[in-house]
């Protein structure tokens, strides 16, 4: 068996978990040591006298081994340290990595329990036939149950670019017959950038970071030079409700803006430390910046808050971030669900740790009412009166 490794940050453990799973901070491959026949035995007796004696049906073996890996990391008390069956993990992957391969089609469930399909305009699923509100009976003739989540469901339609997926989709008139679709999966991105220059001061930049994918790091530099071409001469980097992501994609987004200095302490078991700092002056360090946090800015995006601060290149504005200080490996097992495993702490270049506390405003500002933006109007004022 082999499992794979990667660097994760999470705070809100992913949408919550989302999030995430994703191929970014790079695989590293090793066995895992098999245990000999006399490991576990009180938990081979437990199933045993379950056999025995439990008066209904058990599950399946693979959903009993699923359940004791939950027990097992139930127990060591730690949120961060968590068991995802195979559809979460794949979902999370996806998120993760930036873009996934799919048949370009929306999932609802309706009323009546039944799953519906909405394809996205000339996608895959539209050319082959799908229309708006479709039923969806079968994927690749596994049956589609009223109890089937649509977490799992989407896991099942998504899969390699280039594969075909099965589908059986209910008639639309009575006597008609069944929809059999093969489509050829194709790469859909999942953006985790977004920018616009503000309305109200088409010179001020806002670029929102949703989640740290493997991606992120070049959409924020792509946003960036989309601005300046159109004129931005200040910028406002919004960090609000981004739960974290990927470590590597949170410290190359620092970098982006900072032309030296440190960035984070990784603190691992056995005292390792290993330290991150800025290689190469970064190509925005000349725009006045201004980065909005909340009480849901977590993990990967409080390691970018934090080291904006502590290099004194930008006010945090708004209000205490979450306060979540550690890392967490993603290790996927054979069946491809994974084990997410904290594995390190991290510490803010001036050495501290963020569980609890959370990273401190620079400008505090109120949540806003509903109807005004308070943090982003305490930005936009910072960034008029720093001209």
């Amino acid at each position: 068996m082999r499992y794979k490794r990667r660097a994760l940050l999470f705070g809100m453990l992913y949408s919550l978990i989302l999030a995430v799973s994703a191929m970014f901070a790079g695989y590293q491959l090793r066995a895992i040591w098999p245990p000999s026949s006399e490991e576990y035995g009180l938990l081979k007796e437990a199933q045993r006298f379950l056999d025995n004696h439990y008066l209904r049906q058990l599950p399946d073996q693979l959903t009993l081994e699923r359940g004791m890996i939950h027990g097992m990391v139930d127990k060591l008390g730690d949120p961060y340290t968590i068991y995802i069956e195979p559809a979460a993990h794949e979902i999370q992957t996806d998120d993760l990595t930036g873009e996934y391969g799919g048949i370009g089609a929306y999932l609802s469930r309706g009323d009546d329990r039944r799953v519906h399909l909405i394809p996205f305009d000339d996608g895959p699923a539209a050319r082959a036939g799908v229309q708006e509100g479709d039923i969806l009976i079968s994927v690749d003739y596994q049956l589609i149950e009223e109890n089937t989540g649509l977490e799992t469901i989407l896991a099942m339609v998504r899969g390699p670019v280039g594969t075909s997926v099965n589908l059986i989709l209910a008639s639309r008139k009575p006597g008609d017959d069944d929809l059999i679709l093969d489509i050829v999966r194709e790469t859909f991105p999942i953006p985790s950038v977004t920018c616009y220059l503000l309305p109200t001061d088409l010179k001020i930049g806002v670029i929102v970071i949703t989640l740290f994918s493997e991606k992120t790091p070049q959409e924020v530099e792509d946003s960036f030079l989309d601005l300046k071409s159109r004129g931005m001469e200040t910028l406002v980097l919004d960090l609000r409700d981004n739960a974290g992501g990927l470590l590597d994609s949170g410290i190359d987004v620092a970098r982006f803006f900072l032309s030296d200095g440190l960035i984070l302490i990784e603190e691992r078991r056995g005292e390792v430390k290993e330290v991150y700092r800025v290689e190469t002056e970064g190509d925005a360090v000349d725009i006045s910046l201004a980065v909005l946090i909340n009480g849901n800015t977590a993990s990967a995006a409080e390691v970018v808050a934090a080291a904006l601060q502590a290099n004194h290149r930008a006010p945090l504005i708004g209000t205490p971030t979450f306060g979540k200080g550690s890392v967490q490996l993603i290790l996927e097992l054979s069946d491809q669900s994974s084990l997410h495993v904290t594995a390190s702490r991290w510490k803010t270049p001036k050495g501290i740790t963020l569980d609890i506390h959370g990273l401190q405003p620079d400008v505090p500002a109120t949540i806003d009412d509903g109807e005004h933006d308070a943090i982003m109007l305490a930005a936009v004022d910072w960034l008029q009166r720093d001209q």
